[in-house]
């Protein structure tokens, strides 16, 4: 069987429903990318909109789970200004050389999720096995034909991860 991690950050709760969403149909591990310190208020959201278009990585707490222990690895980040969140950024920096394959989800307001994967794939030096992006708005109201269509492409690509593990 495959083993999967979603790691993510979240600031609003958004990324956390996905995320555990996700981690209910695939039987995933989950880790939240904490933050060293909190930012609470719209001085805090200022500063993860600053953070983010400089591209600057957040100080970031040690993550619970090795993710070369997994499969696959999920990202999950929500959309800071257009850009990838700055503790999502600090996570792949450190963690990369470590996933054996990603796949990516995002939640935003509004746009950027092109502009996200593409940074995380560069970033990661990989192609993701699958992408989603949802609105804040979609979480709300339902977004289950994407989630599905996500989970799906994951549980395909998951067991090709695992046969790739046994025959090394």
């Amino acid at each position: 069987m495959a083993k999967i991690l979603i790691a993510y950050h979240t600031r609003t709760a958004y990324t956390r429903r996905v995320a555990e969403a996700i981690a209910r149909r695939v039987d995933a591990d989950l880790d939240e990318i904490g933050v060293t310190r909190e930012r609470p208020g719209p001085i805090g959201y200022a500063r993860c909109a600053l953070e983010a278009m400089a591209e600057l990585p957040a100080s970031i707490r040690m993550p619970e789970h090795d993710a070369a222990d997994y499969d696959l690895v999920v990202i999950g980040t929500p959309v800071w200004f257009w850009s990838l969140s700055s503790p999502v950024r600090a996570y792949v920096l450190e963690e990369r050389r470590r996933f054996k394959r990603v796949a990516f989800f995002c939640t935003m307001g509004g746009s950027g999720a092109e502009r996200v994967f593409a940074d995380l794939a560069k970033l990661c030096s990989q192609t993701p096995v699958a992408t989603l992006s949802v609105t804040d708005a979609e979480i709300d109201s339902g977004y289950l034909k994407k989630l599905e269509g996500f989970v799906r492409a994951l549980k395909g690509a998951a067991p090709r991860a695992a046969a790739r593990r046994r025959a090394r």
